[in-house]
């Protein structure tokens, strides 16, 4: 999947984490589990928060004690049927986007389809 591309929302996404994790760089997590249902994503530990990262932002995925290699922004982006949104990063199953107010956010990628269409 090329970034900056867009897509088009399949089914209305509501955001379910009003708490999203937010790291910066930099930051010592511990690695508590990997997710069985989405292969590339962990939940960590840090500075008093717990929630999902992709391994990719971790500088040892497979350590039980390593630090993010980047920030991470962990919040969930919400999209009507129809929205366009511009994928700025992919992550295994998910994608972080933009939409046309300039909102940003975690989106499943199960609900997205290239758009234009080809």
């Amino acid at each position: 999947m090329s970034t900056m591309a867009q897509y088009r929302v399949l089914a209305d996404y509501e955001v379910h984490d009003p708490h999203p994790l937010r790291l910066a760089a930099g930051v010592p997590v511990t690695v508590e589990r990997k997710d069985l249902s989405w292969p590339g994503w962990v939940w960590v530990e840090a500075a008093g928060q717990a929630g999902w990262i992709p391994e990719n932002r971790l500088r040892e995925p497979d350590a039980a004690e390593t630090v993010t290699d980047r920030p991470f922004d962990g919040a969930d982006l919400s999209a009507r049927r129809g929205d366009l949104l511009r994928v700025l990063e992919s992550a295994p199953g998910w994608v972080c986007a933009e939409d046309g107010a300039g909102r940003r956010g975690w989106f499943p990628l199960f609900n997205l389809r290239p758009f234009p269409q080809t």
